[in-house]
């Protein structure tokens, strides 16, 4: 199971020639805290293998938070104002997306998360803000909330989740919801599903964030769908 897991990783994200061709990077060691936790006295660093997280779950990816840099970056280029808007983060982790978007304006901010373990470290992390609500639920499952929503991935899931994510995302359309993406590897696959792609931007680490980067990148990158009426 393991080495099917991971065959299977690889072909939905690099494609068979991917899988052929795909190098292998360096990663730097995680295990020291990141400077945003030091700051924020939470616990949000490190890595941890799909495999190792549980429920065991074939499509799931990994955790590793995000830079939080390029997310505040990102969600500064959004084309409407956040006040109003739900920040839902799908497959949040230890919950460090939602401090990211918790300097903004947003009416509500929601954390999705698969794992019990990673929801309970989201919740500590996150009680100082009653924006804030962490939900222990399956994203293929979970039915989305009325308003104004902004959704966003970090590459949570593979394409075989991310299907019905779409699908019900879809029977929303009397509200404004926009798509956020980071290190997205289904842009065409998103756009044949009635989302509208507004931007796709490479945004680069701040200092402090490139040398804490697991992958050792100077950027992520970020695409913003919007789903069309």
């Amino acid at each position: 199971m393991s080495l099917y897991r991971r065959i299977l990783h690889a072909i939905d994200n690099y494609g068979f020639r991917g899988l052929i061709r795909r190098p292998q990077l360096n990663f730097r060691d995680t295990t020291q805290p990141h400077p945003f936790d030091l700051r924020h006295a939470t616990d949000t660093s490190g890595h941890i293998p799909g495999a190792a997280l549980t429920p065991a779950n074939l499509y799931n990816t990994a955790y590793y938070a995000i830079s939080p840099s390029t997310l505040a970056h990102a969600l500064q280029l959004l084309p409407e104002p956040t006040t109003g808007f739900t920040f839902l983060d799908l497959g949040c982790g230890k919950g460090r997306a939602l401090l990211v978007a918790a300097s903004l304006p947003f009416r509500h901010i929601l954390g999705v998360e698969l794992s019990p373990n990673l929801c309970e470290i989201a919740r500590r992390n996150t009680s100082s803000d009653p924006r804030i609500v962490i939900l222990h639920h399956d994203a293929a499952t979970y039915t989305f909330p009325e308003g104004p929503l902004l959704v966003y991935l970090y590459h949570p899931f593979l394409k075989a989740v991310l299907r019905r994510v779409l699908a019900n995302l879809t029977h929303r359309r009397a509200h404004p919801t926009y798509l956020l993406y980071a290190n997205c590897t289904y842009l065409s696959f998103i756009v044949r599903r009635r989302f509208e792609l507004l931007w796709d931007h490479s945004i680069p680490l701040s200092p402090e964030d490139a040398a804490a980067d697991r992958h050792r990148q100077s950027h992520e990158r970020f695409t913003l769908y919007r789903l069309q009426c």
